[in-house]
């Protein structure tokens, strides 16, 4: 900016600043407020102002200084309590019970007679030893007579000096304390700006527009004050729900005015619903501990209607009616009663479809929630995840519908690179996987699976084969990519830092 432009900008305070400045180069706070009028506050207010307009510096100098406690004063009038014993133990060994009696702080000084080296005591006795009977001042009788005056600056010790202070903090005979002053000088900008004031304050300068103002015309002729909007301003900390919270809200939202209706359920689930309604296969490598959490207690649950599990045990067997030949091997109702944490919340869409009666369909529905898989943990793997689930049932539903539903929820979230690939999982067919580019990493990343339930999942459920879509975004990837966040373990790590610069979800 030009000195002229700058000039306009500065506020009367800064103004008599730079004009006390001018004639010193150099002053301490309380010299300008002296020299201004100001008080000291609103002068390093001003400076703080003009600093950030770059006519002047704003600088601090930090002084240490020691002082007598009041327990100190008392020594420095009547001697330490150890040097004062010393002083009688010269006439001849004392009894410390007389001490005692006779003497204050006769405990204080024994305690540091002894830790000197200055006396022996034996049989209760106290007599001073060789070493006692050389000492004449000591050093911590030199600082104190320093301190008698008041309050001294660190710089008039030498280094002994400072230890033997530390001591005498430590015995709560001095005390430490810190002046802070600070300076303000002017720059060359500064200098270039100091003549220009002059026609600045020839003119009335507004920085408040009044009704009053305007009625009677008095703003004519006068100067508005001038104001740099890219200066830096402190940052507001507004209470603000998690930013996953916020994320949660919208994609609920989405799916409902979409006319969809939410599933809700537990994380504990049955390995019936989390897998043989799937019509996964009970050998099937998902279902291995390295992959899923068993739980010991409880360890089994109740299957669910008797005809409903006959059907899908058929179906796993043989095929049912299905026009399926099954997965041929004998299925255990027991392994399907085991309990494990849900790893996806499609167990929730089984359930529902289970629920359904022919004059329910057609039918649209979704859910929000954590499930819990046995991963390994890395950038973008956690154990622990959020996941939404959707699904369409109905006659005439297709694959172009589900691809115009994700379309959108993908578009909703702010994603703009994303792409749909063909997929398999042995529950869908069709079936897709959606992916987002991630720049920062130069790769695709895996963001759901989807595709039409085949008859051997949806024919035992309901009891005749309707087409139904189905999705389950992983949520955390979701969110990770929208919030550039570079590690899925930073979405829970409650980084205060990340908390206040998250943006708000306004989608």
């Amino acid at each position: 900016m030009k000195p002229t432009e700058v000039a306009e900008m500065l506020h009367e305070n800064e103004r008599k600043v730079l004009h006390a400045l001018g004639d010193r180069g150099t002053a301490t706070t309380e010299e300008l407020a002296q020299q201004t009028g100001l008080g000291r506050d609103a002068v390093e207010k001003a400076s703080d102002w003009a600093a950030t307009k770059g006519v002047v510096v704003f600088n601090e100098e930090v002084s240490q200084f020691f002082a007598l406690t009041d327990e100190g004063d008392v020594y420095s009038e009547h001697g330490l309590p150890e040097k004062n014993l010393l002083n009688m133990l010269k006439s001849g060994p004392k009894a410390v019970g007389e001490l005692q009696k006779s003497f204050d702080g006769v405990n204080i000084a024994l305690a540091w007679i002894r830790r000197n080296g200055w006396a022996d005591i034996d049989k209760g006795v106290l007599t001073l030893s060789e070493k006692g009977k050389g000492v004449g001042e000591t050093p911590e009788e030199r600082v104190i007579e320093k301190l008698k005056g008041g309050k001294v600056n660190a710089g008039e010790f030498s280094e002994s000096e400072l230890e033997v202070l530390d001591q005498l903090i430590k015995r709560k005979l001095v005390v430490e304390s810190e002046k802070v002053t600070r300076y303000v000088a002017i720059t060359e900008f500064g200098k270039e700006v100091l003549p220009e004031l002059g026609s600045v304050e020839s003119t009335r300068v507004i920085t408040q527009l009044s009704p009053e103002m305007l009625l009677t015309g008095s703003w004519k002729g006068a100067r508005f004050q001038t104001y740099d909007v890219t200066l830096p301003v402190p940052s507001t900390q507004p209470g603000k729900r998690h930013f996953i919270s916020q994320v949660i809200d919208y994609i609920r939202r989405f799916w409902v005015e979409l006319g969809f209706k939410e599933m809700k359920g537990e994380y504990l689930e049955l390995n019936f619903w989390n897998f043989d309604a799937l019509y996964q296969p009970q050998d099937h490598p998902a279902r291995d501990l390295a992959d899923t959490f068993y739980m010991k207690t409880p360890y089994k649950g109740h299957l669910p209607d008797h005809e409903m599990v006959e059907r899908v045990k058929l179906t796993h067997e043989n095929g049912w009616t299905t026009g399926s030949t099954g997965w041929q091997y004998k299925w255990d109702p027991e392994f399907a009663k085991r309990t494990v944490l849900r790893t996806h919340t499609t167990s929730l869409s089984v359930n529902q479809i289970a629920k359904l009666k022919p004059e329910d369909l057609p039918g649209k529905f979704f859910s929000v929630g954590r499930v819990f898989r046995n991963e390994t943990i890395d950038w973008n793997h956690l154990a622990e995840f959020y996941q939404t689930d959707g699904i369409v049932i109905g006659e005439g539903v297709t694959f172009r519908n589900m691809k115009g539903y994700l379309k959108a929820y993908l578009e909703g979230l702010g994603l703009e690179k994303f792409r749909f690939r063909p997929g398999y999982f042995p529950y869908t067919e069709m079936s897709m996987e959606a992916e987002v580019w991630i720049e920062e990493r130069g790769a695709w990343m895996e963001l759901f699976g989807a595709g039409m339930f085949r008859p051997e999942v949806v024919k035992p459920l309901i009891g005749v084969d309707v087409p139904v879509l189905a999705w389950g975004p992983g949520f955390d990837r979701l969110v990770m990519q929208s919030y550039k966040v570079d590690t899925i373990k930073e979405l829970y790590s409650n980084d205060i830092g990340l908390l206040r610069r998250a943006k708000m979800w306004t989608r």
